[in-house]
C-alpha cells in the first residue's frame, strides 16, 4: 500500500514538474516573441527618426549629390531660398517667418538700388555680381559683428545683414537674387567649395564664383563655361547641368584678337605704368607650339611685372590663365596689387590728438612717443628712415 502511495506521489510530482516546465517554455516563447516585436518596432522607429533627421539637417555632400541640404566643409549648409524669392515675385510675404521676412526686405532694397527697367538678364546678373563683389567680404571665423559665423555667414540673412560670407553664403545669396529676378540658378558644390550656375538669355548655363572674385571684382570667375570652370573647380558633372555657352562668357566677350603673343610684355607694361589694377583678355591661334611658348612667356612676364612693381614701390602680382577654345586660345591676364587701397590721410591736428591720447594712456608703459621720435631722429637716423 505504501509503495502504491509513493508511486502516485512521484507521478504527481513529475506531472507537476512537467506542467511547470511546459508553462515555462510557453512563457519564454511568448516573451521572446514580444521582445522580437519590440526590437522590430524600435528598428522601425530608428529608421523613421533617421529619415526625419536627414530631412532636417541634410546629408553629407560626400554621400549624395543634391543641391540643397548639403554640408560644405562639414559645417556650412546649403539651404533652399525659394520661399523668399517666391514671396518677392508674388508680393505675398505672409508665409515667411521673421528671419525670412527680414532677408526679403534686405534683398529687395539691394535690387531696388541696382536694377533698372529694361535690363536684360545678363545685365541684371552683372549688376548683382558687381554689387556683391564691392559690398561683401570674406568670413573666416567668428567675429564680433557675426555672432555665430557658421550659421549667419552661410545664409542670405546673415550675409546681407552683416556683410560677411563664406563661399556658401555668397552662392546662396547670389542664387536668391537670381531667383527673385526670374533667372534659373543653382548652387554647385563639392566637399570644400560652392558657387553658382545661372541660365541666361541664350538658354545656356554659366558658372559664377563670386566668392573667388570678391574684393577685386575682376570677373576672373564670372560666367565661365565648363571648359573654363574646370581649371579651378571640381563638381559632379553627371548631376549639374552642362555649361557650354560662350555668348555671355565675360572673358570671351571682352577678348581682343592677338596676332602676336610676343606683344604681351609691352601690353602688360603699358597697363602697369598707367597704374591701377587691370584684367586683360586676348584670343590667339593655338596652332603649333603656341600653348607651350605662351606658358613660358607669361611666366616670365609675371616675374617681370612683380619686379617692376617692387621698384616702383608697389606690391604687384600677375595672374594668368590660358583656355583652349577650339582652334583658339583665350588668354586671361589679371594685374593686381596687394594693399592697393590707401589709408585715408589725416591732418596734423588729428595726428597730434592721437599722440596725446595714446601717450596719456600708455606713456607709463611705452614711454612718450615724442621722446622716442627725438631719439630716433638724433641717435639712429638710419632707423628713422625705416620707422617713417
Amino acid at each position: 500500500m505504501e509503495t502504491k502511495t509513493a508511486n502516485r506521489t512521484v507521478k504527481a510530482l513529475l506531472g507537476a514538474a512537467a506542467v511547470i516546465l511546459i508553462l515555462g517554455v510557453i512563457s519564454s516563447c511568448a516573451l521572446g516573441a514580444l521582445a522580437l516585436r519590440r526590437i522590430e518596432a524600435q528598428g522601425a522607429e530608428f529608421t523613421e527618426l533617421a529619415a526625419r533627421l536627414n530631412s532636417i539637417i541634410g546629408s553629407s555632400s560626400d554621400e549624395v549629390t543634391q543641391e540643397n541640404d548639403v554640408a560644405v566643409a562639414g559645417e556650412y549648409w546649403i539651404r533652399a531660398t525659394t520661399p523668399i524669392s517666391d514671396a518677392y515675385i508674388s508680393g505675398d510675404a505672409s508665409g515667411l517667418d521673421s528671419r525670412q521676412a527680414e532677408t526679403l526686405k534686405l534683398a529687395s532694397e539691394v535690387l531696388d538700388s541696382i536694377i533698372e527697367e529694361g535690363m536684360t538678364g545678363f545685365e541684371k546678373e552683372k549688376a548683382v555680381y558687381d554689387w556683391m563683389c564691392a559690398n561683401l567680404g570674406h568670413e573666416s571665423g567668428i567675429t564680433t559683428v557675426v555672432p555665430t559665423a557658421s550659421e549667419y555667414s552661410a545664409e542670405p540673412y546673415g550675409v546681407l545683414k552683416y556683410g560677411q560670407a563664406v563661399c556658401v553664403g555668397y552662392a546662396t545669396t547670389f542664387r536668391l537674387f537670381m531667383q527673385m529676378l526670374g533667372l534659373d540658378c543653382m548652387v554647385v558644390h563639392n566637399s570644400y567649395h560652392s558657387w553658382d550656375l545661372v541660365k541666361l538669355d541664350d538658354g545656356e548655363w554659366y558658372h559664377v564664383d563670386i566668392y573667388s572674385d570678391a574684393g577685386s571684382g575682376n570677373y576672373a570667375n564670372f560666367n565661365m563655361n565648363d571648359a573654363l570652370a574646370a581649371y579651378g573647380h571640381d563638381w559632379d558633372t553627371s548631376f549639374f547641368p552642362a555649361a557650354e555657352g560662350l555668348e555671355y562668357c565675360y572673358a570671351y566677350m571682352n577678348a581682343e584678337p592677338l596676332a602676336d603673343i610676343y606683344a604681351i610684355p609691352g601690353l602688360v607694361r603699358e597697363k602697369l605704368d598707367a597704374g591701377g589694377t587691370w584684367s586683360l583678355y586676348y584670343l590667339t591661334d593655338s596652332g603649333g607650339e603656341a600653348k607651350t611658348v605662351l606658358d613660358a612667356l607669361l611666366s616670365r612676364v609675371s616675374d617681370a611685372a612683380s619686379n617692376a612693381g617692387t621698384m616702383a614701390g608697389r606690391d604687384l602680382f600677375l595672374d594668368y590663365y590660358c583656355y583652349p577654345l577650339g582652334d583658339q586660345l583665350l588668354i586671361v591676364l589679371i594685374l593686381n596689387e596687394y594693399g592697393a587701397e590707401e589709408e585715408p590721410e589725416l591732418d596734423p591736428e588729428a595726428f597730434e590728438r592721437i599722440d596725446e591720447a595714446v601717450n596719456g594712456a600708455f606713456g607709463d608703459v611705452y614711454g612718450d612717443w615724442d621722446i622716442i621720435d627725438d631719439v630716433i631722429d638724433s641717435e639712429m637716423p638710419e632707423l628713422g628712415v625705416i620707422y617713417e
